[in-house]
């Protein structure tokens, strides 16, 4: 009788050990959930840290965009400014062009040029 008692105990200990193992492969399988609490705390923080990271290169983008602009505005003042001083120049040399014509006819006048 004790043989038959054995033989049904180890029959239920390896049904037993079988449910376990079939529990422990649909728990695997079903993509358990659950993490301990120190690691679920240091997702929580990580992911608050790529939030704030994220933040940060927005706003930094917007800091890149605006200086692009500004060097965009800068180079237009540029363009300009080289444009006019360009224009001033030729005017200026029209000038001394002017002022040398008109000083040599007083020489051909006789009268010396004031300088």
């Amino acid at each position: 009788m004790d043989t038959m008692k054995e033989e049904n105990m180890n029959d239920k200990t390896k049904r037993l050990g079988c449910m376990v193992v079939a529990i422990g492969c649909v728990t695997l399988l079903s993509g358990c959930e659950w993490w301990p609490p120190a690691l679920q705390e240091r997702i929580a923080q990580q992911e608050e840290q790529v939030q704030n990271l994220e933040g940060e290169k927005i706003a930094l983008q917007k800091k890149v965009t605006q200086a692009t602009k500004t060097v965009g505005e800068c180079n237009a003042q540029v363009e300009h400014a080289t444009k006019t001083l360009a224009d001033l120049q030729a005017q200026v040399d029209q000038l001394k062009t002017s002022l040398e014509e008109a000083e040599a006819q007083l020489v051909k006048k006789g009268k010396p040029a004031k300088k």
